[in-house]
């Protein structure tokens, strides 16, 4: 029965999560997790521990826990693309890019469709290459440069879509 109780209470903390409620989240989630640990014949799923990593992420400004309990349960079920997302946004959430990138990347080898997974891929976006490749990315001519590559990338979309509508 506790099963039932505690999968119902999942559920529920990620409708939470899909409304962004995510402090209302975290209290599904904790009591998902108490409820699985007071059954005692198997253990926690690591849904459940991701998820309320991920809360714990959002809610609080506990990053550190927040990611060692999403690391945990990657390192248990690596095949579930979900933790891996979950892990991802905690990296986001602590400020590094290239973690999460390493993540979402890592998820989306298991499932190519993940929508979660390919959403935040299009949010961080792909950097170009810079200009000059023998200068680093921050240099002042690569800056330049960089910035007049991007502003007639705009203007040839604009004028393409300009003659798409008008039709000449």
């Amino acid at each position: 029965m506790d099963t039932a109780v505690s999968e119902n209470s999942f559920r529920r903390g990620l409708e939470a999560v899909q409304r962004r409620a995510f402090l209302e989240a975290l209290a599904y989630f904790e009591a998902a997790l108490k409820l699985a640990k007071r059954q005692g014949s198997e253990a926690v799923p690591m849904k459940y521990l991701s998820y309320y990593g991920l809360c714990v992420a959002v809610c609080s400004s506990r990053l550190d826990e927040a990611r060692r309990i999403c690391e945990a349960a990657v390192r248990e079920e690596f095949y579930n693309p979900d933790l891996h997302w979950n892990l991802g946004r905690v990296y986001l959430r602590a400020g590094n890019r290239l973690k999460a990138f390493g993540s979402f990347v890592r998820g989306l080898q298991l499932n190519p469709r993940h929508a979660g997974l390919v959403g935040e891929i299009r949010r961080l976006g792909i950097r170009k290459r810079p200009v000059v490749r023998f200068f680093p990315r921050g240099h002042a001519v690569n800056r330049l440069l960089g910035r007049l590559r991007g502003h007639l990338a705009r203007t040839a979309s604009d004028a393409r879509r300009q003659t798409s509508v008008t039709g000449r």
